[in-house]
């Protein structure tokens, strides 16, 4: 669907310029402003291009309805059955916090107000171009479109929407409203944008400053047995002498003691824990392959990572940790390897306790 709006974007761009350049080229001694270029011809540009969008949009939906045996006339609750809602113009709908809109696919959706966030499945968000990924916030304003079936949920107090196509509301329980990112260094179109929102707004990450993530920064062992307490919910510590470099009172006591009374995490031997030296992508797959096994998940799933270029550097003591990472979705590769020795940033452990929890989700 994106390939076939781009597409027509595109050939509206080239065909338009064309003109322009004939035009041009037919009086040598007329030249084309620049105002005129960023002026009219941008905004009839865009308007011609939206008008594209939307005749290829509605195109789209009106196959998926008549492929499904369905009228795209048809408007009203429960057509379909099982609670649905279908329509072939957008329809005003208001929810409060916990709500779920599950879309069809191929239907569309513009947030109105309050806040949203895609649960599962693929929404592409029209307006800007690109796909939200699960965990992802709703932009006010913006219209998307549903790849697959897709879930959404309300996250504040009131929030309002339009659908179009096939869509369903169900009662459901209040979530935690997402907050703004208040980091100047995590962009909004950053990879790990949407797994900083998650681990910033599920209180397991903090930033490095009010204003500074520092994405690119090392994780340190402490701060990650610190991060999985937290994603543990915090459970109570009594202290212990566990490791003779972990003392009580800090701020990464409670963290690495849980952690190595419940076996998630072991030392570096003499009975340290070696607290600040970085945590390899390996060694953060081995402690949350560990924990799923404590909190009882099925670690079972596995994929074979010999496609990796690097696969022989992954340890014996990994080897089936990795396998399970990459087999649920938790750990990707980086141009083709896996890089299991190099130290993790603050951005890909975001990434992949985002994705760890979304596999828990399933």
């Amino acid at each position: 669907m994106k390939k076939m709006i781009s597409g027509a974007a595109l050939a509206l761009a080239v065909l338009t310029c064309g003109r322009l350049l004939a035009s041009a080229s037919a009086q040598p001694e007329s030249l084309v402003s620049l105002s005129y270029l960023n002026g009219i011809f941008w905004e009839d540009l865009k308007a011609t291009a939206r008008m594209d969008v939307e005749r290829n949009t509605t195109a789209f939906f009106q196959d998926i309805l008549s492929e499904a045996g369905q009228s795209p006339g048809a408007a009203g609750p429960d057509v379909g059955g099982a609670g649905w809602t279908v329509s072939d113009h957008f329809t005003a709908q208001t929810g409060t916090n916990g709500d779920i809109v599950t879309v069809g696919v191929g239907s569309g959706l513009i947030w109105t107000s309050g806040s949203g966030m895609v649960r599962s499945g693929a929404l592409v968000d029209v307006t800007a171009g690109s796909e939200v990924a699960a965990g992802g916030l709703l932009a006010t304003g913006h219209r998307y479109l549903a790849g697959t079936d897709v879930v959404l949920v309300a996250a504040s107090d009131a929030a309002g929407w339009l659908a179009e196509g096939k869509w369903s509301v169900a009662a459901g329980n209040p979530v935690q409203p997402p907050a703004s990112l208040p980091f100047t260094d995590v962009a909004q179109d950053a990879w790990y944008h949407d797994d900083v929102a998650y681990v910033y707004q599920n209180a397991l990450f903090n930033g490095e400053s009010p204003t500074t993530f520092e994405p690119e920064n090392k994780m340190q062992r402490c701060m990650m047995t610190t991060v999985l307490h937290r994603l543990a919910g915090r459970p109570t510590v009594s202290y212990s002498e566990a490791f003779l470099d972990i003392p009580s009172g800090q701020w990464y006591t409670d963290g690495t003691i849980w952690a190595g009374q419940l076996g998630v995490v072991s030392g570096v031997g003499g009975g340290l824990f070696d607290p600040f030296s970085n945590v390899t992508r390996q060694e953060i797959a081995v402690i949350l392959y560990r924990y799923a096994e404590k909190m009882g998940y099925d670690v079972s799933v596995s994929a074979s990572v010999s496609g990796f270029w690097d696969a022989a550097s992954v340890a014996p003591w990994g080897s089936a940790a990795m396998s399970w990472a990459v087999g649920a979705g938790i750990l990707n590769g980086n141009s083709g390897a896996l890089l299991p020795n190099g130290d993790a940033t603050r951005a890909e452990v975001a990434a992949m306790l985002h994705r760890f929890a979304l596999w828990t989700a399933r």
